[in-house]
C-alpha cells in the first residue's frame, strides 16, 4: 500500500462525520441524550446549530442536554432562542419550568407552566412542574389540583405520584400518603428521598414493621439521609418496647451527628429509665429533589 493511499484511508472517518447534515447530528444528539452520555450529546448538537442554526428543535435539545449537565445559565440561554424561533412549543416552557423551580423561581416557573398548560393541555409533566412549583410556594391545594390532573393524564407518572403523597402526608391523610408513594416507588425505586418519606408516613400511622423496612433501604444505601433514618428506626423500635434495638440505633444516629438522638442516649440508653423523659418531638420534612 502506498503512503498517499494510506494517508487517504485514515482520512475516511473524519471525511464521514464531516458529511453529516444538520438533521443527522440531531438524531444522534437525541440517542446519546437518551442514553445520558451527554458530552456526546452536546457535541452533536452543537455541529447540528452550527451547520443550521434554525434546525427545528436544535436549541431546545441543546439546552435540555445542559440543563440535565446543571448548566442552567447556558440552559437559558438556549432556551431563550429557541423561543425566539417556536414560541408555540410546550415542551419547551416545560424545560424552562424546570429551572426556575431548581432555582427557586417561582412566579417564572408558574408563568412558563400556564404557557405550556394553554398550549397543551394534556401534558402531564406541565401540570406536574406546575404542582412542583405551587407546593414550594406553600400551597398544597393549588399542588393536589396540578397534582390530580398530572396523575389522570398518566397514570405511571412516579414523580406527580410521589409529590402527592408528600402532599397527602402534609395534610395528615398518611395511609392515602403512604398509597401513592408506594405506588410511586413500584414504578421507579430511585426517586430521591422516596423511602425515606414512605418511612415517615408508615412511622406516623404506627406501622412500625413496615417503616422498618423502608428506613433499612436508606441506610443500608448508605443515603445522606442515614442520620435521620437511623433515628426513626430507632423510634419504631421504642414504640415496640424493644429498648436494645431502639437503643443500637439512637446511638448510630448520635454517632452522626444528631442531637435528638445523643440526648435519647445520654437520658435513656446509658440508664434504666423504661422511657425517654421529654422526649424530643421530631417530624420530618420530606425531601424533594426539583
Amino acid at each position: 500500500m502506498t503512503r498517499s493511499l494510506l494517508f487517504a484511508l485514515l482520512l475516511l472517518p473524519v471525511a464521514s462525520f464531516a458529511q453529516r447534515t444538520a438533521q443527522d447530528h440531531i438524531e444522534a444528539a437525541r440517542a446519546a441524550y437518551s442514553a445520558d452520555t451527554l458530552e456526546l450529546a452536546l457535541a452533536h448538537a452543537d455541529s447540528a446549530i452550527l451547520l443550521d442554526a434554525s434546525i427545528k428543535g436544535g436549541l431546545k435539545l441543546r439546552g435540555d442536554i445542559k440543563q440535565k449537565q446543571r448548566n442552567f445559565h447556558g440552559a437559558l440561554m438556549d432556551y431563550t432562542k429557541a423561543e425566539r424561533l417556536d414560541p408555540n412549543d410546550p415542551r419547551l416552557y416545560v424545560s424552562r419550568s424546570a429551572i426556575h423551580i431548581t432555582e427557586g423561581h417561582l412566579r417564572e416557573a408558574v408563568a412558563d407552566c400556564d404557557r405550556a398548560i394553554k398550549l397543551d393541555p394534556n401534558d402531564a409533566d406541565a401540570w406536574y412542574n406546575r404542582a412542583c412549583a405551587d407546593y414550594m410556594g406553600r400551597n398544597n391545594d393549588g399542588a393536589m389540583r396540578s397534582l390530580e390532573r398530572a396523575v389522570k393524564l398518566k397514570g405511571e407518572h412516579a414523580d406527580a405520584l410521589f409529590l402527592r403523597g408528600v402532599v397527602r402526608g402534609e395534610q395528615y391523610k398518611e395511609a392515602a400518603g403512604i398509597g401513592d408513594i408506594s405506588a410511586a416507588l413500584a414504578i421507579n425505586p430511585d426517586i430521591a428521598g422516596g423511602w425515606m418519606s414512605l418511612g415517615v408516613l408508615q412511622f406516623e400511622d404506627a406501622q412500625y414493621d413496615a417503616a422498618i423496612v423502608s428506613f433499612t433501604r436508606v441506610i443500608d444505601a448508605e443515603d445522606e439521609e442515614a442520620k435521620t433514618a437511623y433515628y426513626y428506626r430507632g423510634d419504631c423500635y421504642y414504640h415496640m418496647k424493644d429498648k436494645e434495638n431502639a437503643c443500637f440505633n439512637f446511638r448510630q444516629s448520635a454517632k452522626a451527628g444528631d442531637k435528638d438522638a445523643q440526648f435519647i442516649v445520654r437520658n435513656y440508653c446509658n440508664t434504666d429509665a423504661e422511657e425517654i423523659p421529654k422526649k424530643p418531638s421530631k417530624r420530618h420534612n420530606t425531601v424533594i429533589e426539583f
